[in-house]
Parts: C-alpha cells; structure tokens; sequence
C-alpha cells in the first residue's frame, strides 16, 4: 500500500529530523542503510521480538537473522517501489486475519500476543504488507515460469503419492469375539486399554490375549504410511505420538487395539491429497479334517506358488466360497481387518488371516493413488509456490548484489 510505503518513510524522515542528540545514538540510530533506505536499532529490535514471538525455538543468532530479514525487506519494498506495486487497508486486514488462523488464532489474540511481546502495530504490518507486495511482485515477474505443466504434475504425483510425510510402527492386538463372546470382549479391550495408557508391556499384552498371526512377535505389524491405513484405523490413531494406545476398534468379527510403537518423518516438501484404490486377491482354506495346522501348511504352500496376482482369477475356484480377486476399489470401502493387514504389504507380497473356521491368503495386487480434482489443484498450488520460492531466492541474490548495504 502506498499510504503504508508513505508512512513509513514519513515517521523515519521526523525520527531523525527531530531527535536530540542523545536519542540519536540511541534505539533510533540508523543501524544499517540499504541504498536509500535505513535500518534504525529500534527496527531491529522490533523484528527481534517479532521472531521471538513466532518461534518457540531458540535461536542464538536472532539478532543477525533479524538484520538479514530487515535488509532483504527493505530492497523487497524498494524493488515494489519500482514496479508501482502497493497494499491498501482492505488486503493488509485481510492477510492479518489469513496469517491468525494459520496458527489457529483470532486477530485479536495475534495481536494481543504481538503487544504482550512488546511488538508495535505498525511494525508487524510493515512485515506482512512487504510480504504481499513480494509476492505480487513475484507472480508479475516469474509467473509464467513458476506454472507447472501436466508433464510436472503427473511426475509429483507419482513421487509422492504413495508415501507419506511420516510413517508409523504399529502394533495389534486382536480379540475376536467369537472366543469370549461380544460383552466379555469389550470389557477386556477396555481393561487392556486401561493397562497400557498405565505403561504395562504392550509386547507381554499381545502375546497373552492377541489372535492375530502377529502376536508371537509381540503384536509388532511393522512400519506403515499412514495414507494406507483404513479409514477407521487412520482415524483412531492420527494425532498420536510414540507410545500413543488408540480407544478399541470394533470390527465385525472382533476388537482391535492399535498402538503406536514408534513414529519418524520423512521430509516433505510438498503434500498431496490423494484417494487410495486396491485391488487385492482373498482365497479362503477352510479348516478341514486336519484342522488349522494342515491350513496352515496348504496357505504356505500357496504363497510360496504365487506370483503376485497373476492367474488367481481363474484359480479362484479351487478355493473355499469368497475366494477372488477384488477392485479396484476404493481403501475405504475395504473391511478395517483386511484393510490393515493389506496396509503392511507392497504390491505382490501376500499375508494370512486366521479365522474361527477358515485361513484366509490376502495377496495385494495393486495400490493406485489418485487426485480429486481438488486435489490436483492443491498440488498445482503447492508446486508453484515451490517454484516461485526458488525463483525468489535467485532474484533476491541479485537485488542484493545491486545495491548499497552499509552497517552505520
């Protein structure tokens, strides 16, 4: 905005018309000239606050970060300046209120957290309005650049699409029913729950009470990307950290407790949303004269004979009633007992569910990711805020090699 661009300059311009000269070497002594324009300590000691006001993180150079942002800002607003380019009242509030609610806040509890820091109004507007007026600048200058094309799109999608920011190591108890009957288990799932949240063993837990195939490797499933997981799973468990216990899953045949083992990043510098569509096979061994060992021994022999999915459409028949290849269909509308185990395989690998009366062989064919529409445009967004992020760095680099930086 000009008026902001014009007060600015104006409030310097009396500062140091009027000041004795005491005040002079002082807050408002002129730290820094960038060509025209200057760094006052009292400009640095605002940003200094302003930092330390947005940053829970120490950081023991906060002066000298404060300073290089004072000057990339200044030659930011000069090269505005030159383009013509200004933020009136209307953008400048609005971005205010953009900037609050990115950090899950009202105006009024920003800004009362900026005047608890000892920031100046006019000093965390000049901040955000040189912001705005850069990236106008930027768009102008590099948008046409910066655009990704279809060819861009399809490429990050399918980099990033079927990983994600974070993954996680799950483990798994599994009551099912049918051993102690609906109430009997949900009271244990309660009381187990209990006992964990207290720090018992969740390994000497699942070895006691779990069914799954998993529990004699202490219920570990091993690490998995969160975007795979059933909805129902991914739900109960987002937001927990290291050592978090999910409240009991209820699925058709039984409870599930879930419990994050571990947690680690991967970094990120682009998220996509994406929808996840499998196609998995399920041949069902249903338990027969030689019980659950000789249906054992028969699904180990057919894993070992698989090669991923491939002819299970025609062998479909030589198993029990369920049998066959499924999809694609969408994640969620996959059972949560077969969407988790099929979250821990890669596309080929197979895994074996034991039943009251059957095993079951789940081999995962294909997991695809796609983009809503909305999605795409998301990640059209993100790709070129990435790209004009680069672009500004170089541009910046030259402002500043163009221009006349002196520390006073």
């Amino acid at each position: 905005m000009v008026w902001l661009i014009k007060r600015i300059s104006l409030v310097g311009a009396l500062i140091f018309a009027f000041m004795s000269p005491v005040l002079a070497q002082g807050s408002f002594s002129v730290a820094y000239r960038v060509n025209e324009s200057v760094i006052s300590n009292y400009d640095i000691d605002q940003r200094v606050k302003l930092l330390r006001a947005l940053s829970s993180a120490s950081n023991p150079n906060l002066r000298q970060t404060a300073i290089d942002a004072l000057i990339d800002d200044r030659l930011k607003a000069q090269a505005a300046r030159n383009f013509g380019i200004a933020v009136d009242e209307a953008s400048l509030a609005r971005a205010i209120t953009s900037y609050a609610e990115q950090r899950n806040m009202s105006t009024q509890q920003l800004m009362s957290r900026m005047r608890g820091a000892g920031v100046a109004r006019e000093s965390f507007e000049e901040f955000l309005s040189v912001s705005l007026m850069w990236r106008t600048i930027l768009r102008l200058r590099f948008g046409d650049q910066a655009a990704p094309s279809e060819i861009d799109l399809n490429a990050q999608l399918n980099t990033y699409a079927i990983s994600s920011a974070s993954t996680i190591q799950l483990g798994e108890i599994v009551l099912p029913y049918q051993e102690r009957g609906q109430d009997a288990t949900v009271s244990l799932a309660t009381q187990i729950v209990s006992q964990l949240r207290g720090g018992e063993s969740f390994a000497k837990l699942a070895r006691e009470y779990s069914r799954s195939r998993t529990a004699e490797n202490g219920g570990v499933i091993g690490w998995v990307s969160p975007n795979r997981l059933p909805p129902q799973i991914g739900a109960a468990v987002r937001g927990l950290s290291r050592g978090g216990v999910a409240d009991p899953i209820y699925i058709p045949t039984g409870v599930v407790i879930i419990m994050v083992l571990d947690a680690r990043s991967v970094s990120r510098q682009i998220e996509i949303p994406v929808s996840v569509n499998l196609t998995y096979a399920e041949l069902v061994i249903p338990y027969a004269d030689g019980g659950a060992s000789a249906a054992v021994t028969q699904a180990n022999r057919v894993r070992r004979s698989l090669d991923g999915c491939r002819g299970l459409t025609s062998r479909a028949a030589e198993f029990g009633n369920g049998s066959g290849v499924f999809g694609p269909v969408a994640l969620n509308a996959v059972d949560t007992d077969i969407g988790l185990n099929l979250a821990r395989l890669d596309p080929r690998e197979s895994t074996v569910l034991q039943g009251t009366n059957e095993l079951r062989v789940l081999v995962l064919c294909d997991r695809v990711s796609e983009m809503s529409v909305e999605g795409r445009a998301s990640l059209r967004e993100q790709l070129f805020s990435r790209n004009l992020g680069a672009l500004s760095e170089g541009y910046l680099l030259e402002l500043r090699r163009s221009s006349i930086i002196e520390a006073q």
